[in-house]
């Protein structure tokens, strides 16, 4: 049911850290979740891996370099007028907190995909806004809070120079 909800913010994502790469702006790459198989063969010279399981948490969604700052950001999608926070991992809180505590640029890209809207929301004030109600955050809160981020030509969502104001 919910398979393909953040494909759209993961496909305009990649989009932009191509184009960041691409234009020397930023290095931004795509973690990959860490599988391990338990077993590898084989078969008329085609390989058959079998039984993957996922090894370890992942931390988040995207990490990079930008201004020489690291940075490091969770994308959220959502079809409602608000964030669950059940869909946010305590790992990956904690690991936005450590790079905020270390100088680092720690964020979520939030997609509202019924209205098409794109947000980024530093850690810091997650914490300020989940401590008003721990279970979501509302979009209006989000609007409030955060900074709205437009998809521009060509096709990409360019956050990069606002960040600036989040350290």
């Amino acid at each position: 049911m919910y398979k393909n909800r953040g494909m759209l913010l993961e496909t305009i994502l990649n989009k932009t850290i191509n184009y960041y790469w691409s234009n020397n702006i930023a290095y931004i790459e795509k973690k990959q979740v860490p599988i391990t198989f338990k077993s590898i063969s084989n078969l008329n010279g085609k390989l058959s891996l079998d039984n993957a399981v996922v090894s370890s948490k992942s931390t988040v969604d995207y990490i990079g370099c930008y201004n020489g700052a690291f940075l490091a950001f969770e994308a959220k999608s959502t079809n409602s007028e608000k964030l669950e926070i059940s869909n946010i991992k305590d790992h990956q809180v904690e690991y936005l907190n450590l790079i905020h505590k270390s100088g680092g640029y720690a964020l979520f890209v939030i997609f509202f995909s019924k209205y098409n809207e794109f947000y980024i929301l530093p850690i810091n004030v997650y914490h300020r806004l989940i401590s008003k109600n721990p279970r979501s955050i509302t979009k209006e809160d989000i609007k409030k809070y955060s900074i709205n981020v437009e998809v521009t030509f060509p096709g990409i969502l360019d956050f990069l120079p606002l960040i600036k104001f989040l350290i």
